[in-house]
């Protein structure tokens, strides 16, 4: 649309408009061809713009990958990139104060956000540490497509989508999620709500604290005025983080992970469609690889990372690839599990078309039902949007007529793939609990999840890809199976068999006695404690 826009100006370069003004004597040649074309519009048509500053030097996370231990793989990862963006951004920061313009940095992509007309523009775009300057967009999330009343439950009675994918078989073998922290990042969450309050890390049974447990991306906030204090005005967020940990100890069990603790990250704002913007998006990124109090960023700290984060939204409109895939890569990095819905644009193919679900690094999921079939709304790869044609959904998870906590203290049935992730969300949870040495290892707990997960019949091929094809483009690998997988997590990390990082090639490395790679670990050792001693 934007294209379209700037083809209707002839693509006439911008120094004929602003000389047609009157506002600009000289440009520098060609520095607006580092300014998205609908930035451009907008500035000579209401004189201001909001951007986004791309620097073209991005912190280098492979050093990540020989950390086993996931504290130390997150510190890691912040440190880096705090301290990459701190150095490389400094030239464009001291230009935009003698410009007084103020300005928001992000150290997770290497990017500044600011507001400004042509000649501050100008004077950014042509800095030869810019890459790019990008529009700050709008963030739509990805449903729900349908909501019901929630009938009554019996006593005790599970939801039927968590028994299809066999979590109450694990709960029995004493695995609930003990000692692992899920996130979720997306409208808000109603705190209090009776099925979740007691899982939330901010509440001691007595007093909260939601320092380091909650955060509101936008600095002014209609429907949550109290940045420092949970909210969900539209009841998405409430419902997806009841899937992941929800029970609240009376009969209405609907999380996969009853005994995890979860805390979240508000980037998401109108209470009809739940429209967000890059710098919330991102604000909420930095603050899951380091959370800190409503305000106060210099106290982020990386031991309070979460281990798994649910993401049910997808960036519809103006959202620059590069900026968002930088930014899911370095939690990745950070040794934290992406879950992220597929979206529901219907069960033709190629309709998993937006970040961050297009992304390798993310663990895409769409939405099957409590029949293993497929919905008709779940979005089917391959992806065609950024060219890869890369095969997605990763897997699948009971996606229609989900039970789960509502804004109003009660519960809701919503559909949608939104209320998928949760399920797998919930899954890793398990795994960790089971496992905690996976902690921290990416790549391995998403090759668990896919090997295990159960291929459902569709009839349907996309990409070239069919039923009898695993992985493929409608369900993945299959839907997913929380017992099987958590068995094969045990399994993993038996001593016998010692897992390391998430080696060059993706997965885990099994290390002989003697190996080079063990030599190789030893020397990432000696380093890792010489950086931790350094100041």
């Amino acid at each position: 649309m934007t294209n379209k826009l700037f083809g209707a100006l002839g693509r006439l370069p911008v120094l004929v408009v602003l000389l047609g003004l009157g506002s600009v004597q000289a440009a520098v040649p060609d520095w607006q061809s580092r300014v998205a074309p609908a930035v451009l519009a907008e500035a000579v048509s209401r004189g201001e713009a909001d951007f986004l500053v791309e620097m073209a030097e991005q912190a280098n996370l492979t050093g990540a990958s020989l950390f086993q231990n996931k504290t130390d793989k997150t510190r890691f990862s912040f440190e880096t990139l705090r301290a990459h963006a701190q150095r490389t951004q400094a030239p464009v920061a001291a230009r935009l104060k003698a410009l007084g313009v103020t300005y928001q940095s992000f150290w997770i992509a290497n990017a500044i956000s600011a507001r400004g007309g042509l000649a501050v523009l100008q004077a950014v775009a042509q800095m030869p540490e810019v890459a790019r300057v990008h529009g700050v967009g709008g963030i739509q999330h990805a449903g729900p497509v349908a909501r019901s009343a929630a009938p009554a439950k019996a006593e005790g009675e599970v939801e039927p989508g968590i028994v299809l994918v066999r979590a109450p078989e694990v709960w029995k073998k004493g695995f609930l999620g003990q000692g692992v922290v899920v996130a979720d990042h997306d409208i808000g969450v109603m705190w209090d709500h009776a099925a979740l309050k007691s899982h939330y890390r901010g509440w001691d049974g007595k007093n909260a604290d939601h320092a380091y447990n909650w955060h509101n991306a936008f600095v002014r906030d209609p429907l949550c005025p109290d940045l420092g204090v949970p909210c969900d005005p539209h009841g998405h967020g409430t419902h997806t983080t009841g899937t992941m940990v929800g029970d609240d100890g009376a009969g209405n069990r609907i999380g996969m992970a009853p005994k995890a603790q979860w805390i979240a990250c508000r980037s998401l704002l109108d209470p009809v469609v739940g429209v967000g913007f890059l710098p919330t998006y991102m604000e909420c990124m930095e603050w899951t690889i380091a959370p800190y109090p409503q305000g106060d960023p210099a106290s982020a700290n990386p031991e309070r990372a979460p281990d798994v984060v649910n993401n049910s939204w997808g960036c519809a409109e103006g959202c620059p690839p590069t900026i968002l895939q930088a930014t899911n890569e370095a939690v990745k990095a950070a040794g934290i599990v992406q879950v992220v819905s597929a979206g529901n644009d219907g069960s033709q193919c190629s309709t998993i078309i937006f970040p961050l679900a297009i992304y390798e690094s993310s663990f895409t999921v769409g939405a099957s039902n409590f029949q293993d079939k497929m919905t008709g709304f779940s979005s089917r790869g391959p992806v065609l949007s950024d060219g890869s044609m890369r095969i997605k959904p990763n897997v699948v998870a009971p996606g229609e007529n989900v039970r789960s906590s509502s804004n109003d203290g009660g519960y809701a049935n919503l559909s949608g793939t939104s209320m998928a992730g949760p399920h797998v969300a919930g899954l890793v949870a398990l795994m960790l609990s089971a496992a905690p040495d996976l902690k921290g290892q990416v790549d391995a707990v998403r090759e668990i999840i896919e090997k295990t997960a159960v291929p459902i019949v569709t009839g349907q091929t996309c990409g070239g890809t069919s039923d009898a094809d695993i992985p493929n483009n409608t369900f993945g690998f299959g839907r997913i199976d929380a017992f099987a997988a958590v068995q094969a997590a045990i399994a993993a990390t038996k001593p016998q068999a010692q897992k390391v990082g998430d080696g060059a090639s993706g997965k885990g490395l099994l290390l002989g006695a003697f190996s080079l790679p063990m030599l190789l670990l030893l020397a990432a050792g000696g380093l890792l404690r010489a950086w931790r001693k350094s100041p």
